[in-house]
């Protein structure tokens, strides 16, 4: 069964938000080989190894988490995120406690345990909880209401 970009996005922005919340406030280096199976390919064309589309693809998340104000961070090239940190924003977000589960963790310390876990399902209710919380706090100051 191929897997929607959203349901991509949500894998990748869960293992990147782990690994920030886990490293906070240290800025990492992040690359696309630790966030996607196949990073880099060989091109028959260009006779070399080239970013996959699968490094496009965690380059093009990064990218969405530093311009939603959740990260910050540089892009470079389709293979590497440096300075990677943790916004306010995307700490607030992440050390929420949903109100749906019982345990007290926050959603960065579920997201942590999650991704060595592999709950995939489990892993992208997280993910959305944590981009929901962020929206929230985001939204007064642009006057939108919840």
């Amino acid at each position: 069964m191929a897997v929607s970009n959203i349901e991509m996005f949500d894998d990748i922005t869960g293992k990147i938000f782990a690994a920030l919340y886990q490293s906070f406030p240290i800025p990492k280096y992040l690359m696309a080989e630790s966030f996607v199976d196949v990073a880099m390919e060989f091109d028959e064309r260009h006779g070399m190894e080239l970013p996959s589309s699968n490094a496009e693809f965690f380059i093009a998340t990064a990218q969405w988490l530093i311009d939603a104000g959740y990260m910050a961070g540089s892009t470079h090239g389709f293979i590497r995120v440096e300075d990677a940190v943790l916004t306010a924003k995307g700490l607030e977000a992440l050390k929420a406690i949903p109100d749906s589960v019982s345990s007290k963790a926050s959603i960065g310390e579920q997201l942590a345990n999650t991704a060595k876990e592999e709950g995939r399902e489990a892993f992208r209710g997280l993910v959305g909880q944590a981009l929901g919380i962020g929206a929230r706090i985001i939204s007064p100051v642009f006057g939108l209401s919840s």
